[in-house]
């Protein structure tokens, strides 16, 4: 008879265990299995990146400081965009601080007036004449009126001595806090300043750099052959990425699949289309787009996804990918800034970098191209019409 009892019981002991086993995963945190991807992810991204630098050594000691100058024009663009969200941040706290001080200097006028007229009224009332009412025992009920009366004024004579006491230390520390807002206004201006000569200055390296490099760069022939090795790398690094991610999927969430979007997306600037999808060049065919547009121009994504490369790639200067998911990514390059690290999730609209001339460009304007399976697709069929040759 025990015997039948241990089976049972047996069967229920591993069933719990299997329970707490499996509910370990059902109530894992969301955003600790987050961390961890975000974590293989960047693990996974430093290797690629090391690959992927070892193919691109530099030949000359010009290609590596252009490198070197153009990393760090994109770390200029990332700092003034932080500093003049700052100043706005700043400007609106103190337009905020200056209106809450005008109100408050309003009704501290207000209150001194209220409790001149208070005090005036009680000077000419006397002293004596709550004696003589006192004294005065014909008409009780009418002293008693009035001494409730004097009882009510005096205490909304205190009253307002304490909002107005009140009201002045609250304009202490508005004028206080303006103080502060505006010194600190005044560094964020200052330190604006030192990263705009930093920008002019690597801007003008830059430039004697690539006029050194022009005249390295002696056929036609030489020519093609850098345009295609450039084209090479960038196949390799998009097969390194997608073998790297290929287990790291994208949170789609409340998104619609990027597949659902086509004909749908927004450009990601706005521009006249400069090179089309399949136009001719020295190498072969635009596998992307070129759009034209002023140096500085605000770069932003077409969807929502995962940044996977943000760095400099020869050829292509600053360059930015994000992964939408289902095999679909979007590239951006020739940029002057990238505003987003590997491993940041992105909206659609969201600015991720500034449009440049980086990668050896004689003129402004951005790199777009979208890729299915690795494989280059038209944007035009992605993103929103044309018009009169423009876009966005």
């Amino acid at each position: 008879m025990p015997k039948l009892f241990l089976i049972p019981s047996f069967i229920s002991s591993l069933l719990l265990l299997l329970l707490l086993v499996c509910s370990g995963h059902l109530f894992a945190s969301p955003e600790g299995d987050k961390k961890k991807q975000l974590a293989l992810l960047r693990e996974r991204m430093q290797s690629v990146e090391k690959s992927i630098a070892l193919t691109q050594q530099s030949k000359t000691k010009e290609e590596r400081e252009l490198r070197q100058v153009e990393k760090r024009l994109s770390d200029s663009s990332k700092k003034l965009q932080l500093l003049n969200s700052k100043l706005a941040k700043a400007n609106k706290k103190i337009k905020a601080l200056k209106v809450e001080q005008v109100t408050l200097q309003q009704g501290i006028t207000a209150q001194k007036s209220l409790l001149a007229e208070q005090l005036k009224s009680a000077y000419l009332m006397g002293k004596q004449q709550r004696v003589k009412m006192l004294l005065n025992q014909q008409q009780p009920d009418r002293m008693s009126r009035v001494m409730l009366y004097y009882d009510y004024f005096n205490q909304a004579r205190v009253d307002n001595v304490k909002v107005l006491e009140a009201d002045i230390q609250k304009l202490i520390n508005v004028e206080e806090h303006l103080d502060a807002e505006k010194r600190q206004l005044a560094s964020f201006i200052s330190a604006k300043k030192v990263e705009n000569e930093t920008l002019v200055a690597s801007k003008k390296r830059r430039k004697n750099i690539l006029a050194t490099l022009s005249k390295e760069i002696k056929s036609s022939a030489q020519e093609l052959s850098e345009l295609k090795e450039n084209e090479k790398r960038l196949t390799e690094l998009l097969a390194s990425i997608r073998q790297a991610i290929n287990d790291i999927p994208v949170l789609t969430q409340k998104n619609k699949p990027f597949k659902n979007l086509k004909g749908k997306l927004s450009w990601p600037i706005k521009g006249s289309l400069h090179k089309k999808f399949g136009s001719a060049r020295k190498s072969g065919r635009y596998d992307g787009v070129v759009i034209a547009a002023s140096e500085g121009t605000v770069i932003r994504s077409i969807s929502h996804g995962r940044v996977v490369y943000a760095d400099w790639l020869r050829g292509y200067g600053l360059l930015i990918i994000v992964d939408h998911g289902s095999n679909y990514m979007s590239l951006y390059a020739f940029n002057e800034g990238l505003y987003k690290e590997v491993g940041d999730w992105v909206e659609v609209g969201e600015a991720i970098g500034t449009v440049g001339v980086s990668g050896g460009q004689q003129k402004a304007g951005l790199y777009f191209s979208i890729r299915k399976n690795g494989k280059p697709v038209n944007p035009i069929h992605w993103c929103r019409a044309v018009k009169n040759g423009r876009v966005g």
